[in-house]
């Protein structure tokens, strides 16, 4: 043990003992020097005990930069081998020169990947992030799915529908409820600059409009939900809105764009 005020010269065994050599006499701790890599031959500067106290013992490694680019890069390796093999074994074929990345960019913006389910033969185009995070097989697939789930319950059920006349008052009442709740989650999208609302009449007062009209989405056998989503909602002045309220305008969500298809 030094006394209080000595150099330690205990300090150049100590790293060579984690793979570092100093490449100047010992001046102290704390002082810069330059030293070397035993395991890759990198050399730079820094203190030993910044490589003692903070690299070693609280990471385990010796400080290296060089190494420690190199164990980055081999971490960022498998993962990205990991990701291509997560698809590879859901049944999908990757089209797109992708290495596996999530993202690109200080924002991590999302990449798009084609890809080609082995199973349904069908080729879409979703982001790395959506396929990995979000286990999507096939977007065609499950359009067709939740398509023929709508039709085939509309279908069976129109000649109710057609007869029973309180169905399009509870089928008003349901979409007005799930709107309110809709309108509330997403209330940063669909009214994002927080125009006021009120009855038609009064003055800078707005109304939050179903682009398909409800009476549209009840005559044509569109569930409520669909009815109520957020992309079918959007702010309109009272002025603009009273008198188009059930006709049906010439922009169509996307989310009814293959449904309308089919029924018109």
């Amino acid at each position: 043990m030094p006394i209080s005020g000595d150099v330690d010269t205990t300090y150049p065994n100590k790293l060579k003992a984690i793979g570092i050599e100093l490449l100047e006499s010992f001046k102290g701790a704390k002082v810069h020097h330059k030293m070397k890599c035993l395991h890759c031959q990198h050399e730079w500067t820094a203190t030993p005990i910044a490589k003692l106290q903070i690299s070693f013992k609280k990471y385990g490694v010796n400080g290296c930069p060089a190494c420690e680019i190199k164990r980055r890069n081999e971490l960022k390796l498998t993962i990205r081998e990991t990701n291509i093999k997560k698809l590879q074994d859901r049944g999908l074929k990757i089209l797109s020169d992708w290495d596996g990345t999530t993202g690109k960019g200080r924002n991590s913006t999302p990449i798009a990947v084609t890809v080609q389910n082995t199973n349904c033969g069908h080729t879409f185009t979703s982001s790395s992030k959506n396929l990995l995070n979000r286990g999507i097989d096939c977007t065609i697939c499950g359009i067709e799915k939740r398509t023929s789930t709508i039709n085939n319950w509309s279908y069976a059920n129109s000649e109710e529908w057609k007869k029973t006349a309180d169905i399009w008052e509870k089928y008003r009442a349901k979409v007005r409820s799930l709107t309110r709740k809709t309108y509330k989650k997403h209330k940063a999208i669909i009214n994002p600059n927080n125009l006021p609302t009120g009855r038609a009449g009064v003055v800078g007062a707005h109304h939050l409009d179903h682009i398909v009209p409800i009476r549209y989405c009840f005559e044509n056998f569109i569930p409520p939900e669909i009815c109520a989503h957020q992309d079918n909602l959007q702010m309109l002045h009272w002025n603009d809105n009273v008198g188009s309220r059930n006709k049906l305008k010439n922009y169509v969500p996307t989310i009814f764009e293959q449904y309308i298809k089919n029924i018109t």
